[in-house]
């Protein structure tokens, strides 16, 4: 396939997007800033690829190849502690021009390195909106390619679909987290090659449908392929965790893209369980703890692997096994809340709120609203639980619906 002229593709701005620019990225899905770093940048990259592992050994099958048989290669989670990794997460290039595209502060879901050797296979038509996933469960995210060497056809063409995002799939319904309809997959003749070339810089919207030839040249196809969620539409699974030492990397004026980083291990997943009474009042379930203290509902996280991927952070596995096993539910979904601290290490907090449709049957806790919560903090096992229900009621935070692997297997779509 040949570029197509107008589709998506622009001149690189100094800073930001035109008004140009963000009506194409919002018409066709995916705009193209040509050169937007100079090679010097990317030799730069190339150096802090070249010092660290070829592959973290987490992606599908790569744990059976040997580096570098013909394949596919990352190099993710905690690598851009390395400072000629680090500053491309904090560019300005990058980060005002996805601002301006995600209309609100970027916040850095993945820093991923993809390699392609020789001979590596290419990537069918696929959209990377994943509600099991940390980098693809945001309700606004967009995904940022920039490439190591030109996209051509020995290399390995990556393509897309304009106008394939579809943002009418988005809806809101009587449930706080919105809605999204089943993707449709457009044709394989709705695509074109936009003509990536090394140093280019391509913004693309979370749902727009994408795919990669294979690699037939006599060297590797790399690049940075990193994605962005807006500050205010938090992961439904969760952010990956990134390490103290990541968040040091950055500049100082740089490490708000990072939205959330410990040395802690998340060791534990809850969930903020609501219901409304008949008079229209909100209220939490808060179970007796071990020690007596009253602490929400969950339990020790564990490592779903129902679909192998590089990229942690979801632990609704866990949350759904200790449900069934403390309250005898199972969620179709639940959202993030966010990250707290209890002591040897974090818990990850989720939230769901009952329909007033399930069988009318009493829960082990005790149900109490945001007036007793404030005046049992003396009881709490932790005292995050009054700022956890603030942060899922701010009606200012836009939320997506999470859902397990095992649930994803079958449907991604199902709920």
């Amino acid at each position: 396939m040949t570029t197509a002229p107008g589709k998506g593709l622009a001149t690189v701005a100094t800073k930001g997007l035109t008004p140009h620019q963000l009506a194409d990225y919002e018409r066709d899905g995916f705009v193209v800033l040509r050169g937007a770093f100079a090679d010097a940048e990317i030799t730069r990259l190339e150096t802090g690829f070249a010092r660290n592992p070829p592959l973290d050994g987490t992606l599908y099958d790569v744990k059976a190849l040997n580096y570098p048989e013909p394949g596919r290669y990352t190099l993710a989670n905690n690598c851009l502690k390395d400072p000629d990794l680090a500053f491309l997460a904090e560019h300005p290039v990058i980060t005002s021009a996805v601002g301006d595209a995600l209309g609100g502060d970027p916040r850095l879901t993945t820093y991923v390195i993809y390699e392609r050797t020789p001979g590596g296979p290419g990537i069918p038509s696929h959209n990377d909106y994943k509600r099991w996933r940390p980098v693809g469960s945001s309700m606004n995210w967009a995904f940022t390619i920039v490439p190591f060497c030109d996209f051509d056809s020995a290399a390995g063409q990556l393509f897309v679909a304009p106008g394939s995002h579809r943002l009418d799939r988005i809806s809101a319904g009587p449930e706080r987290p919105l809605s999204v309809a089943p993707a449709i997959k457009p044709s394989e003749d709705d695509y074109i090659d936009p003509g990536l070339q090394r140093g280019d810089l391509l913004i693309m919207n979370m749902h727009t449908w994408h795919r990669a030839s294979g690699n037939t040249s006599d060297h590797s196809r790399s690049g940075a392929f990193n994605k962005y969620a807006a500050a205010d539409a938090p992961p439904a699974t969760g952010y990956y965790l990134y390490d103290n030492d990541v968040h040091q990397a950055l500049t100082p004026e740089g490490r708000s893209v990072i939205a959330v980083h410990s040395d802690k291990p998340v060791l534990t997943t809850r969930l903020l369980l609501t219901r409304e009474t008949a008079g229209g009042e909100s209220e939490i379930l808060v179970m007796t703890g071990p020690d007596g203290r009253l602490e929400l509902p969950g339990g020790p996280v564990f490592v779903e692997e129902a679909i192998a991927d590089w990229d942690r952070g979801n632990y609704l596995a866990s949350l759904q096994a200790a449900l069934r096993e403390r309250l005898r539910i199972e969620t179709p979904w639940a959202s993030y809340v966010g990250d707290y601290d209890e002591g040897a290490g974090l818990c990850r907090l989720y939230a769901y709120d009952l329909t007033g449709l399930g069988f009318p049957v009493a829960y082990k806790g005790r149900w109490i609203n945001r007036t007793q919560l404030e005046s049992a903090r003396d009881e709490l096992a932790y005292g995050y639980e009054p700022e956890a229900w603030d942060s899922w009621l701010d009606p200012s935070i836009v939320r997506g619906k999470g859902l397990t692997q095992a649930q994803c297997r079958v449907n991604q779509y199902a709920y």
